[in-house]
């Protein structure tokens, strides 16, 4: 970061800022304009929000306000030092609500997760790393015996608790464009997704892929000296390119945190029969190709 920075003209990176309301002029000739949290108004030809789940930028363009399962996760590294017994295979136990991962790192490490029901203590509990291994301890009850040794010998340090696994409803992708004039999205602030898919870094990364070749194919319009005019049609482009690549993963997301979010018999298996209709394949998603560079 700090290379590309450096090649970048004074005073262009501003560190510390945070956006607190965005003004997009419904005239799409006009730049829109950021006022940030120390009174500073900005206004740039070009606005690409990557503020996270609570994402000003995205109200500015239509999308409502990210919204949380009532299920968080716990993740964690362990080290061995001998070899683990888990091969390179991924590991997944469930029980009583409580769904644990296991992925080997290398021969001595392995990065685990879990989650489970939010409980009224885990805003208290994510800010010390002891209270973390405690409660997930105690939540592994019944779990084989090796697994329980896997989360008692696992480093501290490593510990994080997400109390509010936020996402983005689905519908709300597919009824928005998601871009206004010269300001759109990318990340989380677009596609807030719980991790049960473990795609949401994958999907910021094909954004980033997308919105390069859009910018970059609609450098070139003739009688367009402030650039508006590229701009506009490159993140048009964007958001017509990305729209149904961050519904479906969305919605693949929403649904499996759905059923294993809910106590209702009649919502789960609801969610068991989409699985089968539309995701039967469950790594489909891992296989999209968002193009080259």
């Amino acid at each position: 970061m700090k290379t590309f920075a450096e090649e970048l003209p004074p005073n262009t990176v501003r560190l510390g800022c945070k956006v607190v309301s965005i003004k997009v002029d419904a005239n799409t000739s006009a730049y829109s304009i950021l006022h940030l949290h120390d009174g500073t108004m900005l206004m740039p030809r070009v606005i690409i929000g990557c503020d996270g789940v609570n994402s000003v930028v995205a109200s500015s363009v239509g999308l409502n306000s990210s919204r949380h399962f009532s299920t968080c996760a716990i993740r964690g590294v362990t080290h061995y030092q001998t070899l683990h017994p888990f091969g390179t295979a991924f590991y997944l136990f469930d029980k009583d609500g409580v769904r644990l991962g296991l992925l080997p790192i290398n021969h001595n490490d392995v990065y685990w997760f879990l989650t489970r029901k939010l409980t009224s203590t885990d805003s208290m509990v994510s800010k010390d790393q002891r209270l973390i291994k405690e409660s997930t301890v105690e939540a592994i009850t019944g779990f084989p015996n090796h697994i329980t040794e896997m989360i008692n010998n696992s480093d501290v340090d490593s510990l994080h608790l997400t109390d509010q696994m936020r996402y983005r409803a689905p519908w709300d992708l597919l009824r928005t464009k998601f871009c206004k004039g010269t300001v759109t999205l990318a990340g989380d602030a677009l596609h807030a997704m719980a991790p049960f898919l473990a795609q949401g870094g994958s999907a910021s990364l094909e954004d980033a892929v997308v919105l390069a070749r859009c910018l970059s194919q609609n450098m070139g319009i003739a009688l367009d000296p402030t650039g508006m005019k590229a701009a506009r049609a490159a993140l048009d482009q964007y958001a017509k390119e990305r729209k149904m690549r961050v519904f479906w993963l969305s919605l693949e997301t929403f649904v499996v945190g759905t059923m294993h979010d809910t106590s209702a018999l009649l919502v789960r298996g609801l969610c068991i029969i989409t699985q089968i209709i539309l995701f039967r394949d469950k790594i489909a998603n891992t296989r999209y190709d968002c193009g080259r560079l």
